[in-house]
């Protein structure tokens, strides 16, 4: 266990000054090592000691898979995972595209874990989640409660009598869904709860997308409270596939795949009193595919200041090469990402740094590895399209 108070003070002294906001880079300690066999995978943390990443297996009717892992301190300075590898609740689950956050409570040393899925297969829309926690002293596995279908459904008006309101549930695809482990709602401090937020596709291919704010509380019985099911933008216009979220204090990062492989990324700031997000127009940065992100940070206690993000994404849509880049978020209400460039003031973007599928990023203050102390955990599977080799990697954030 760590004390969050200590270790994020101790992130501002140890930072400051030992890495510039240029050049920024990852060190990989572990790179490519295989793990079970998974198809989708995802992985994510608690921002501080945990990792988990969650699948679809590889048997039958695609039931859901979980596996948990711990940072490890020092000479190992790396993930170690624990083998278990199948989300258990009441009864299994089976389902499509799940994507996983966890949510750190230093009042009473527990992980909380939200997942969110599709239905039984791709062509089954109707969203679920399910709330686990990860109780000492062993956090050796997540212990999953039942699953619920994910609402309210986006606004909506009929004709009279029936007026406007909001279906009962939500439908939609490729569900993303991040936890807020920096300050608890507001910026509040409040570690006895968590913002949540939630990112999915209106239908099955490239399409306008639907996000959800909630607020999670933390602990052995954790529940949630969902917001309603709103538009990007207002207008509906804008198009997405594969969203990625990811949120630090009160701002969320979208990362989503456009039009012929256009990437693009928005900015939110997050109200939870309102279950509402300001977000940016999209920005585009680059192209490529299944792009994922990660961003860490509570805006002023890192050596830049600000909070700092990893992208990762692939350069073709089938194998290939996996390629990462480093930004910073800068100021208390960022509008954009200043990516990381060399000292000569060039882009220092789209690094490689393997091959295979669907990457996936989860930044988080391990505490243990100078000089940065923020390290990245990524899986990615070794080919597309049906269950194959789940490899993770791990390093740290390093500057010149």
């Amino acid at each position: 266990m760590k004390n969050v108070s200590v270790t994020m003070g101790l992130a501002a002294l140890m930072l400051a000054g030992a890495i510039k906001a240029q050049d920024i880079t990852i060190k990989w300690k572990v790179k490519g090592d295989p793990l079970l066999t998974f198809d989708l995978p995802k992985v994510a943390s608690d921002g501080i000691q945990n990792v988990a990443l969650i699948a679809e297996g590889h048997k039958g009717l695609k039931a859901l898979e979980d596996e948990l892992g711990s940072y490890q301190p020092l000479a190992p300075a790396q993930v170690v995972w624990s083998g278990s590898n199948n989300i258990y609740g009441p009864s299994k689950q089976i389902g499509h595209a799940p994507s996983i956050a966890l949510a750190y409570s230093s009042t009473n040393n527990y992980d909380v874990a939200i997942e969110v899925h599709q239905g039984a297969g791709e062509s089954e829309s109707a969203l679920w989640f399910q709330l686990g926690s990860n109780a000492p002293p062993s956090f050796s596995a997540i212990n999953w409660g039942s699953a619920t279908q994910l609402g309210p459904g986006p606004w909506s008006c009929g004709p009279y009598p029936r007026g406007c309101g909001a279906p009962k549930f939500d439908y939609g695809y490729n569900a993303t869904v991040a936890a807020d482990n920096d300050l608890g709602p507001a910026g509040s401090g409040d570690f006895t709860s968590a913002t949540i937020v939630e990112v999915h596709q209106a239908a099955v291919g490239e399409s306008a997308l639907y996000y959800h704010v909630g607020v999670l509380t933390l602990g052995p019985s954790p529940s949630i409270s969902w917001g309603p099911s709103l538009p990007f933008d207002s207008s509906g216009m804008t198009q997405g596939y594969a969203p990625t979220v990811s949120i630090a204090n009160n701002v969320a990062v979208l990362v989503s795949q456009g039009s012929g492989g256009t990437l693009w990324y928005a900015i939110g700031a997050v109200d939870t009193a309102t279950s509402t997000i300001a977000w940016t127009a999209p920005i585009p940065y680059g192209s490529g595919y299944n792009p994922t992100v990660s961003v860490h940070g509570g805006g002023s206690d890192l050596w830049i200041p600000g909070r700092v993000l990893v992208e990762a994404h692939q350069v073709d849509d089938s194998k290939g090469s996996l390629v990462y880049s480093v930004g910073v978020l800068k100021g208390t209400s960022p509008t954009s990402i200043t990516w990381s460039a060399t000292t000569s003031g060039s882009p220092n973007t789209n690094i490689p740094y393997g091959d295979g599928c669907y990457p996936s990023v989860a930044l988080a203050f391990d505490g243990y590895t100078p000089p940065s102390q923020v390290s990245v955990t990524e899986t990615h599977e070794a080919a597309c399209g049906s269950a194959n080799t789940t490899a993770f990697s791990f390093g740290h954030l390093i500057g010149k």
